[in-house]
């Protein structure tokens, strides 16, 4: 999963949509924006995040900056999805880093308990992915010890990603 940074524009109430427009074009030439969705501007990295805040100062825009998760396109997203992220005008799924954790079992659980175990997790998932034939499961950063819980239940032990 990939690590990208979201940036949300604070825009003036009132402004007429061809406000919107001239920001863009004033980041055409100066950032390479990964993504974009409504007033969220999508960078790979820190880079990019300066040159986006340098032309939100120009602009006189307040701009906050936000870890967001990328997901594999082939993830598999649940009801609660809508909760933890959002899916950008590109058709690409993002997770509010902040919110949210991934892990995996761990290679030594049992794969019979792990099929228990994840049956129990499946009421919690946001979203699940395979990564070189691992499942990784993304749930509420609030429930972290929860799963840990359950894993041990059925003598199984999670790695957080």
């Amino acid at each position: 999963m990939e690590m990208k940074i979201g940036l949300m524009m604070d825009l003036p109430d009132g402004k007429i949509p061809g406000f919107y427009a001239q920001i863009v074009k004033a980041l055409a030439g100066k950032v390479e924006l990964f993504d974009r969705d409504k007033e969220m501007l999508i960078v790979s990295d820190e880079e990019q995040q300066r040159a986006v805040l340098q032309v939100m100062t120009q602009f006189n825009i307040e701009t906050t900056a936000m870890a967001l998760r990328l997901l594999p396109e082939d993830a598999e997203l649940t009801d609660l999805f809508s909760d933890y992220g959002f899916t950008s005008r590109s058709d690409r799924q993002y997770l509010y880093d902040k919110i949210v954790i991934s892990f995996r079992f761990t290679k030594a659980s049992p794969i019979v308990e792990v099929d228990q175990a994840a049956l129990q997790i499946e009421e919690h998932l946001i979203a699940l992915y395979t990564v070189d034939g691992q499942d990784v499961y993304i749930v509420d950063r609030q429930l972290e010890e929860l799963m840990h819980g359950i894993a041990k239940a059925y003598r199984c032990s999670i790695e957080v990603l």
